[in-house]
């Protein structure tokens, strides 16, 4: 091979490698700007799927006649007084079918607020759970993150769970630190007979308590979310119905 021939070999291997580093940039740029967007869709998504709930929510509750036109899934609207959570509730067939679908029946990450599988849906069981996605920015249950600050957890104790027939008012009692697999929590439905068991767990597992002592005659809503350490750990704010009117336009 010549010195002239080795040089023009040399030059379009160059070429090569070179063209080959610009490609792998230009394809990890978009597959960062592809990341970013995704992650922003899936954050904000909650924002456009609420904004459009809203329009369902009068001055007096929610209008339930046209939310179960939209889903006859919808069973509750939750409102947390002092956070952002502020949402219907639904029931699917399992605990699974909407960890990633909104209440309009869409893919969603984000996914809804959904009362337990084996709860009543007309919360008339003494204990319900209540479960959501864990989300930054107060998207979904991320505000129950507030609630492990002492200070926010006594300042803010009150809620509402407006049903079909009826509105419940709550008062938070009870922030725990918990299993995702603790059945005295989690195994749906529980009878009056087993609340001994609901209020001793709660009571051991609480990291904050407030209203007094808890009774297996007291009517309990417990909200679940993930939490930041374990796998399995999970956030539950513990709600106890403390008042109860007849619907007013929430028909």
């Amino acid at each position: 091979m010549t010195s002239t021939t080795a040089y023009r070999a040399a030059r379009g291997f160059d070429r090569a490698v070179n063209g080959a580093i610009v490609l792998a940039i230009a394809c990890a740029l978009l597959f960062s700007g592809y990341s970013l967007w995704d992650s922003w869709r899936v954050l904000h998504a909650p924002d456009e799927v609420n904004a459009r709930l809203m329009e369902y929510m009068g001055p007096n509750g929610p209008s339930f006649r046209e939310l179960l036109a939209l889903n006859p899934d919808v069973v509750a609207w939750l409102r947390l007084d002092g956070t952002h959570i502020d949402y219907p509730v639904v029931q699917g067939e399992d605990d699974f079918e909407y960890l990633n679908k909104d209440v309009f029946g869409e893919f969603a990450p984000s996914g809804s607020i959904f009362l337990g599988k084996g709860a009543a849906r007309d919360f008339s069981d003494p204990y319900s759970v209540v479960m959501g996605h864990h989300m930054a920015e107060s998207k979904m249950f991320g505000d129950l993150d507030l609630y492990r600050d002492e200070g926010f957890f006594r300042a803010n104790t009150t809620g509402t769970l407006w049903l079909p027939d009826r509105t419940l008012q709550l008062e938070t009692v009870a922030l725990l630190s918990a299993d995702a697999y603790d059945g005295a929590l989690y195994n749906l439905p529980v009878t009056s007979d087993g609340m001994a068991r609901v209020v001793s767990r709660i009571e051991g597992l609480s990291v904050h308590s407030r209203g007094g002592a808890l009774r297996p005659t007291d009517q309990l809503i417990a909200l679940s979310t993930c939490a930041s350490g374990s796998a399995n750990e999970r956030t539950v704010l513990v709600c106890r119905v403390v008042g109860e009117t007849a619907a007013s336009n929430n028909e």
